[in-house]
């Protein structure tokens, strides 16, 4: 079908849609064209521009300058952090001395020229000695997996309260100076429950003076009374080098750690050589 034209005639409907969009059409067509009186495409009283980007303003948020102040508390929290990391940086750095973190100068001299340089270790022998340098170490080290002595049973971490490898009837200073040297591959029972932790080695991260300290701490700390005498604690450097002497050949970087069976192969009365005190044996009394 036609129109008077000769054109095609629109299908039955479509002249009357046409009709109703020619008003947005002629918008769309001629946006910025205004009439004399302001009008745009046809439509009076409205701006075609502004009509287009009605939808889009009002999809923005409202303006905001930026600059709201910082609350007090965030001040103060870096503050903390700021006064902590300086008293830390300033209580573990040696004065960022060379020859503490550095000792590549020592490289091939004998052990006896390295501790000609370096000075002896401390060597404390008594109970309250041991155990102020133990209760450092052991804050920094030790407490995160054994807390206050109680463990973690849900890590596998054994408890040092009341444990019998620590001051009970399987505790002896070879033994617990293999453990802390070494570290401990587990399962090992503890007051009747099998623990299957990882103990890690400190025989490189501490030396044997502070190995002492800490096994000398966790004897004499909560319930355990390892060491009733002050002036004769089980453990002390000597007994921690006779030990690592002894098992020279055995890695203290954590990749040979000892196990239970071969702690239990070394009785409670044995002593490494050179070890000083040693234990008494079992047919000997105590003096």
């Amino acid at each position: 079908m036609t129109d008077s034209n000769g054109s095609p005639a629109p299908p039955p409907g479509e002249d009357s849609v046409q009709t109703m969009h020619k008003p947005h059409q002629d918008v769309m067509n001629d946006p910025v064209v205004l009439s004399v009186d302001g009008t745009a495409a046809g439509i009076p009283g409205q701006d075609s521009v502004s009509r287009m980007l009605d939808v889009l303003m009002r999809e923005q948020a409202e303006p905001r300058d930026g600059f709201e102040p910082v609350p007090a508390w965030v001040y103060a929290v870096f503050a903390a952090l700021l006064f902590w990391g300086g008293m830390y940086i300033g209580a573990n750095t040696a004065d960022f001395r060379r020859d503490v973190y550095d000792r590549s100068d020592l490289t091939g001299l004998s052990a006896a020229a390295v501790a000609k340089i370096e000075g002896p270790d401390p060597d404390p022998q008594t109970v309250a000695e041991l155990m102020k340098v133990g209760a450092a170490k052991y804050q920094n080290i030790c407490q995160s997996c054994h807390k206050d002595g109680s463990g973690d049973p849900t890590q596998g971490v054994p408890p040092l309260n009341g444990s019998e490898w620590v001051a009970g009837s399987e505790a002896s200073p070879a033994r617990l100076s293999r453990i802390l040297l070494y570290g401990l591959h587990q399962p090992i029972t503890v007051k009747g429950r099998q623990y299957n932790g990882q103990m890690p080695a400190q025989g490189v991260a501490m030396r044997d003076y502070e190995i002492a300290g800490v096994i000398t701490f966790v004897r004499n700390s909560w319930d355990n009374k390892g060491d009733p005498d002050n002036a004769k604690p089980a453990v002390t450097a000597s007994v921690v080098k006779a030990a690592r002497e002894k098992e020279k050949t055995r890695r203290a970087n954590g990749t040979q750690p000892v196990t239970a069976d071969e702690l239990r192969a070394l009785p409670v009365d044995y002593a490494d050589p050179g070890a000083t005190p040693a234990p008494p044996k079992k047919d000997e009394p105590k003096k």
